[in-house]
């Protein structure tokens, strides 16, 4: 059961968040605080599962209290609440360390669904630290493409994603559903060293008759491509639910906005790949469907 921290200077606000939470049957709240300096305090003592903060507070702001936590409550994930519409302050709350920004006043399904989805990014977050100790050592043969109704679901799911992204068409995109599929019946046989993705390439090129470079190259320009498209989701709606999930599931957040500065001519540095936190959430994504 989640546990949470609600910090804002209005009552009222902090007495629908709980009754939202109560309601929905989302957890329990242990702590709930008027300003910045209280709600320091409480996060640092409480370590809640979830802190749901205002931006505009009393002492120190909202973007300070994350910042200063941040480092010592690395469980806790946070969720900003506030009547701001300025996009370099939104932009400004992600790069401190939020998960998700939810406009005052309060929308019930909103708040519901969104902290649904934190909890499936802390999913996430577990299922990357286990899948980071499997192996990538192959000593026999692994469909890429199996006849398992459950597979294939997950096999839709993230397929969907290459939809979203715009990559649907890549031969890196397939490439990379092989390499997670690879990755997956490690994860089933538990095998616990840490692979390396530079083994998954070769095994893949021993499959398909290819140069593991080529592969490398290819899955790496498609995930390039993917993060340009979800740069320019984000520019023409940043409240867009595919722009909101998957720029936290698949990206760095600070690399998505980085490219998206980049497109608008206001940086002259891209946004940068992390091929396997691309890969490792496709994965989670299988599972759960974010």
């Amino acid at each position: 059961m989640n546990r949470f921290v609600i910090v804002d200077d209005d009552i009222s606000i902090r007495r629908i968040i709980q009754n939202i939470i109560e309601k929905h049957q989302l957890g329990i709240v242990v702590a709930e605080c008027e300003d910045g300096a209280q709600a320091e305090n409480a996060i640092r003592e409480c370590q809640p599962d979830i802190a749901l903060v205002d931006l505009l507070l009393p002492v120190q702001d909202g973007v300070q209290l994350i910042k200063r936590t941040r480092t010592s409550c690395a469980d806790t994930a946070y969720v900003m609440i506030s009547q701001a519409s300025s996009e370099p302050l939104i932009t400004q709350a992600y790069v401190s360390g939020i998960e998700f920004f939810i406009h005052k006043p309060i929308n019930v399904l909103e708040l519901v669904s969104i902290i649904n989805k934190v909890n499936d990014n802390r999913n996430l977050r577990k299922a990357m630290s286990i899948i980071s100790k499997t192996t990538a050592q192959y000593t026999t043969p692994v469909a890429l493409i199996s006849n398992d109704p459950v597979q294939n679901t997950g096999k839709t799911r993230i397929y969907k994603v290459f939809s979203d992204l715009g990559i649907i068409g890549e031969v890196g995109a397939k490439e990379i559903y092989k390499i997670t599929q690879l990755i997956e019946s490690h994860i089933q046989n538990e095998e616990k060293s840490k692979y390396q993705l530079c083994e998954q390439y070769q095994q893949l090129a021993s499959q398909i008759n290819e140069d593991a470079k080529t592969i490398e190259q290819r899955v790496r320009r498609t995930i390039v491509k993917a993060l340009q498209g979800l740069a320019l989701i984000g520019l023409d709606d940043y409240y867009n639910d595919i722009f909101q999930t998957y720029s936290t599931a698949l990206f760095d957040f600070k690399e998505v906005r980085a490219e998206m500065d980049f497109i608008k001519g206001k940086s002259q540095y891209r946004g940068r790949i992390n091929v396997k936190k691309f890969i490792e959430g496709l994965l989670f994504i299988a599972e759960r469907n974010v």
